[in-house]
């Protein structure tokens, strides 16, 4: 009787010491998730995407999860109510989240971006307010090449009243403006070499924007420091190796440096969105 009396105190203090360990099964572990800018097909994003995540899932020891969207409006709606800890997003729409969330920039590609006006090569239009009242295409009314362009229109020296056309890509925009349907189109500098190797000697540029800092990879305020500084380091390390550059290339963080929110994003505090929201194709 003493035996089993004994037994079953070493057995009740031992289910005890178990119940006070640390929880250690798959579904307590702490889950990141990255919210990557739809600006290509979800499974396009996915196969990029995929080595980058899984190298910071294994470098840092936080799971990460890819998060994908089909819309560009369901994005930002989410970035903006902070639902993803981590966000991978256009300078214009980083902004906007930043404003209410305060997503910190951790890092960013080291090459500038800037839109740019162009407009056919045997266009009789040379300057840029010779385009008052015409049609301009951009490839949409969120995409960062518009929203620095437009704001450029609108504000800058000799600012114009023109017509917009919204055509889905880089290349439409190209198109509309061969073939006539667009007096002039506007696209970053880096997507007409990139998407139009072939196609920018039929075109003329006319105007430029200033250059500013490319997509942040950022992190919302909850995520903690020390996560913060080990993806960072991570993301930066990358670089160190042909292997990590190709990874790097393939998600545009090409020559990553740390990014910072004052000296990279807040020229956006000068533009003026609810105006850019208004301008709808005629």
């Amino acid at each position: 009787m003493f035996h089993l009396k004994n037994g079953f105190c070493c057995l009740t203090l031992l289910l005890l010491l178990l119940a006070a360990l640390p929880c250690s099964s798959p579904a307590a572990e702490k889950v990141y998730t990255l919210a990557v800018v739809p600006n290509l097909p979800a499974v396009t994003l996915h196969k990029n995407w995929r080595p980058l995540v899984e190298y910071l899932s294994k470098e840092t020891g936080a799971r990460i999860e890819l998060k994908l969207y089909d819309k560009i409006n369901t994005f930002l709606a989410d970035a903006q109510a902070g639902q993803a800890d981590f966000l991978y997003a256009p300078p214009n729409m980083y902004f906007l989240a930043y404003q209410r969330q305060k997503y910190i920039p951790l890092v960013r590609s080291a090459h500038m971006i800037r839109g740019q006006v162009f407009v056919r090569k045997d266009s009789p239009y040379t300057k840029v307010n010779e385009l008052k009242g015409k049609t301009i295409a951009f490839v949409g009314p969120r995409n960062v090449c518009s929203v620095i362009t437009r704001h450029s229109m609108l504000t800058g020296q000799g600012a114009i009243d023109y017509n917009v056309s919204f055509s889905g890509s880089t290349i439409n925009v190209a198109k509309s403006v061969l073939v006539g349907k667009a007096d002039a189109g506007a696209t970053l500098d880096t997507s007409m070499m990139n998407d139009l190797p072939e196609m920018r000697k039929e075109f003329r540029v006319i105007m430029e924007t200033e250059r500013m800092a490319p997509h942040p990879f950022a992190a919302h305020p909850r995520v903690p420091k020390q996560v913060q500084e080990v993806v960072t380091a991570a993301l930066l390390r990358l670089d160190e190796s042909d292997h990590g550059r190709k990874i790097l290339d393939t998600v545009k963080l090409t020559k990553p440096i740390r990014a910072d929110y004052n000296r990279d994003y807040s020229f956006f505090a000068k533009v003026d969105f609810e105006r850019l929201d208004k301008q709808q194709p005629k």
